[in-house]
């Protein structure tokens, strides 16, 4: 890892000699209309030799609950030092554009996407991503990171011969990077609120932590231009958290502010997830779910919406302090 990386955490982490390690970009495109929405994860594997080594780009379709994985050796991997920008083969990922080509005995996919105006999450020298202090302990299980919370885009992507056009659609960035991920977690996304440059993301996972764990959260709220962030190092407290059925309620405090989630996960599709480094796992993903999302600064209602065509998973069961 270079020590541009350390300090930001859009830039790659990794490298060929380092085991056990995985490393992903999530790219969600909904489509002006939002009647299609897919997302791409371009990353790389290293599991405990070589020949567990690759690199990849998943696939998932949420108006066709559809999912697909193009692997690729890892040598076809090239990442930007100095700024995020990822190749592989002849797909090529950042902050300005998409430009896919990919396919297989199954599905082909090509397009050209331009990104316009997005909401880059400030980097600070201190604090190089969402998950601030924690960024620099060198044990963690997996570290998250929120490259652009909005951005519109411009451009059409073809998928087996169905063109989904995206003049005018929404955007927005993430990634994951470390060995595994957690053993129980959920994580919601969505910026597509009726009111504009409007975008919400919420994790919240067992971390483990020094032969514990505990149960952390990263919530990120975009309205109106300002970032709200609340967060386990920021003294946020989750109240609760219930995962039962296709409802997920949430409800987290943090100082004067009240954040209360209700959300309603519908059929998605499967996704690999990393196991010490080697993409074994399974997951299930929605995009078509929806968020109900009401924030309160004291006693004032700040924000009230319904995100539509939100990413969602939720894993496990989350455990809270009594």
């Amino acid at each position: 890892m270079s020590l541009g990386a350390l300090f930001n955490s859009y830039l790659y982490h990794g490298n060929s000699l380092k085991k056990r390690f995985f490393e992903g970009w999530y790219f969600k495109f909904v489509d002006k209309r939002k009647e299609k929405s897919f997302a791409v994860i371009p990353g790389v594997s290293t599991g405990s030799s070589k020949n567990e080594s690759h690199s990849f780009i998943q696939f998932l379709s949420g108006n066709r609950n559809e999912s697909g994985n193009f692997t690729y050796p890892f040598k076809d991997f090239h990442s930007d030092t100095k700024r995020f920008a990822v190749e592989i083969v002849d797909n090529y990922f950042s902050t300005e554009r998409v430009s896919l080509n990919m396919k297989n005995e199954k599905v082909k996919i090509a397009g050209e996407i331009k990104i316009i105006h997005p909401y880059l999450w400030p980097v600070r020298f201190y604090s190089p991503g969402i998950m601030g202090p924690f960024s620099f302990a060198p044990f963690m299980e997996c570290y998250h990171g929120v490259v652009s919370m909005d951005h519109s885009l411009e451009g059409e992507v073809e998928v087996n011969g169905e063109v989904i056009d995206l003049y005018g659609g929404k955007g927005y960035i993430e990634k994951d990077w470390g060995r595994s991920f957690p053993e129980a977690w959920v994580w919601m996304q969505s910026n597509n609120f009726d009111h504009a440059r409007t975008s919400f993301m919420l994790s919240i996972a067992t971390i483990p932590w020094l032969g514990r764990s505990f149960t952390g959260c990263l919530c990120a709220f975009l309205c109106k231009g300002e970032l709200y962030r609340f967060t386990t190092y920021k003294g946020a407290r989750i109240n609760r958290v219930d995962t039962s059925g296709d409802r997920i309620s949430v409800e987290l405090k943090q100082r004067e502010f009240t954040i209360h989630v209700d959300a309603r996960k519908t059929s998605g599709a499967q996704l690999i997830s990393p196991v010490q480094g080697s993409m074994s796992g399974k997951i299930d993903e929605s995009l078509t779910s929806e968020i109900h999302l009401k924030v309160y600064e004291g006693n004032t209602l700040l924000f009230e919406g319904t995100g539509t065509n939100s990413g969602l998973e939720a894993v496990g069961k989350l455990k809270l302090k009594d």
